[in-house]
């Protein structure tokens, strides 16, 4: 039995006025979100990555910074800031470009090519349907859903084939990528609906099952030796790694959402419990990113990526989203505060790669999208922030435009909570 469910055995013996919520049965009674949140006080973080959003290197609807996460989180946001009527004439002609390029993404084979991309864009599709009530798209999304899914059973519904052409199974782990995958049925059921979103939830709770069952484990973090019952980066792996747990606290907050089973949010409390020995500091609030080290190569605990920063504050904002609980919106606003420190000065010369492009580009130009151009130097939120310090060019990885996508869009999740427009 997982932490989760002996949480839940606990609490329905020793509280019997709630055996009803314990039955397994959801209780269609809870409304979700439980209560508004307070006012955001991170504007002015939106406002100043939104004018740098307009400068990213952008063409034919691909993100050139992104690192594979802009076809969900770059869609989304547009989709959402139009929706709430905040998108001047280019947003809107990017947002349609990203759609076309999530399309042709959505269309490619499963089996070549990085997974996680087509993945990203369904997600980015699926935001885009839940924000505009565009119908039309659903058709290219149900037969991406429906090939994937297939492809999942025959995989025994956890994906751990395909590491040797997948940069985001050796980097996340096949536990976070197979979350990902249920993820996206999840928010199928949740954003698009209709006839088919009971299917959709009968495979997130099998693919749910099947993970819990291959890496629910009792772990340990190298770094201090703490010990969770958490989700491992892979079967027998020992070591308490974030993605994974991450992604399942995503799942296991939107499996509440959607059956309402009181088992779901108990086990989304207990994913984030055990992440816990992660943590780094509380004001502001920041946790290690162990999954990075390698991809690095910097051998520290105090390592955070913005990413993985990004994903544990939209965990934060589901978590206060079924619960009501305070302490979660006010670690998800610390959270914010920690990220927002992260801006530093990058240049497009720094990101790129200069072999792109032959012959090389002239001094002062960079390659980008395989044709040179004016270097370009700004600001942004940088990669990651190890020992104190924010990212430099010589760790391999300085800024990601993918991950600045990603705040905005948890930054407006976040916002959304308070009423207030993305």
């Amino acid at each position: 039995m997982n932490l989760g469910r002996r949480i839940a055995a606990v609490t329905c013996v020793a509280l019997t006025s709630v055996a009803a919520a314990c039955s397994g049965s959801g209780d269609d009674d809870v409304v979700v979100p439980v209560k508004p949140a307070p006012p955001s006080r991170h504007a002015a973080l939106v406002d100043a990555l939104a004018d740098d959003a307009r400068s990213y290197a952008f063409h034919d609807g691909d993100w050139q910074e992104d690192l594979g996460d802009a076809p969900f989180f770059g869609l989304a946001w547009l989709a959402r800031r139009a929706a709430s009527g905040g998108l001047d004439d280019d947003g809107l002609a990017r947002r349609d470009a990203a759609i076309a390029r999530a399309k042709t993404l959505l269309e490619g084979n499963l089996l070549e090519g990085e997974i996680q991309d087509r993945v990203m864009a369904a997600l980015g599709m699926i935001e885009y349907v839940g924000a505009s009530g565009d119908r039309s798209v659903v058709p290219e999304i149900d037969d991406f859903v429906d090939r994937l899914d297939s492809l999942t059973r025959t995989l025994g519904d956890y994906i751990e084939a395909g590491a040797d052409r997948s940069w985001a199974l050796r980097t996340y782990g096949p536990t976070a990528v197979t979350a990902l995958v249920a993820l996206v049925e999840a928010q199928y059921a949740l954003l698009v609906g209709g006839d088919r979103a009971q299917e959709r939830i009968d495979r997130v709770l099998a693919i749910d099952e099947k993970i819990r069952e291959r890496a629910l484990a009792d772990l340990v973090d190298a770094a201090t030796g703490r010990q969770a019952r958490a989700y491992a980066f892979a079967p027998g792996q020992p070591g308490l790694y974030d993605y994974p747990n991450l992604a399942m606290l995503l799942l296991k907050a939107r499996l509440f959402r959607l059956t309402k089973r009181e088992e779901f949010r108990l086990e989304a409390r207990a994913v984030y419990v055990a992440l816990q020995p992660l943590k780094l500091s509380d004001a502001p609030a920041r946790y290690s990113s162990p999954y990075a080290k390698a991809s690095i190569g910097i051998d520290t605990r105090d390592l955070s990526t913005l990413s993985s920063q990004n994903y544990l504050t939209l965990g934060l904002l589901l978590l206060f989203e079924i619960t009501g609980d305070q302490r979660f919106v006010d670690e998800a606003d610390r959270m914010f505060d920690a990220i927002a420190a992260m801006r530093g000065p990058w240049c497009t010369s720094q990101v790129h790669d200069p072999s792109a492009c032959a012959p090389a580009c002239a001094p002062g130009h960079a390659c980008t999208g395989g044709a040179c151009s004016a270097d370009r130097c700004t600001t942004g939120l940088l990669h990651h922030v190890v020992d104190g310090r924010l990212a430099r060019p010589e760790d391999g990885t300085l800024f990601c435009s993918g991950c600045n996508l990603q705040t905005l869009y948890v930054a407006g999740y976040r916002r959304m909570l308070a009423g207030e427009p993305y």
